[in-house]
């Protein structure tokens, strides 16, 4: 994994932005996976700090740990045309990289 930054929960992950506790978020499904895991992550972008994020979905709580921020993408036209097909992928036994080899070119640290 190549996250620009980490963060070990949803929490702390607001916490050190406030922007990210108000901001309107794109859901992009709570089914995304990593090669040879069976852990399910949830992947959202923020339309206030452009942050594509992914943390690890603990239950049926809605809770996440593990936040890790791929990219920054302050546009969503941009983030569309950057993850089109993303429905198609998130299914995917290795669906993260994909996500990652398309958003590795944008990824600015955080």
């Amino acid at each position: 994994m190549n996250a620009v930054s980490t963060w070990p929960d949803e929490l702390a992950f607001q916490d050190a932005d406030p922007r990210r506790r108000v901001s309107a978020e794109l859901d992009l499904g709570a089914t995304w996976r990593w090669g040879g895991s069976n852990d399910a992550w949830r992947m959202a972008w923020l339309r206030e700090t452009g942050e594509l994020y992914v943390c690890r979905a603990d239950g049926y709580d809605g809770s996440c740990t593990d936040v890790q921020v791929l990219a920054v993408v302050t546009r969503e036209a941009d983030l569309d045309r950057v993850l089109d097909g993303w429905r198609d992928r998130r299914t995917d036994p290795d669906g993260l990289s994909w996500v990652l080899g398309r958003v590795s070119p944008l990824a600015v640290a955080v």
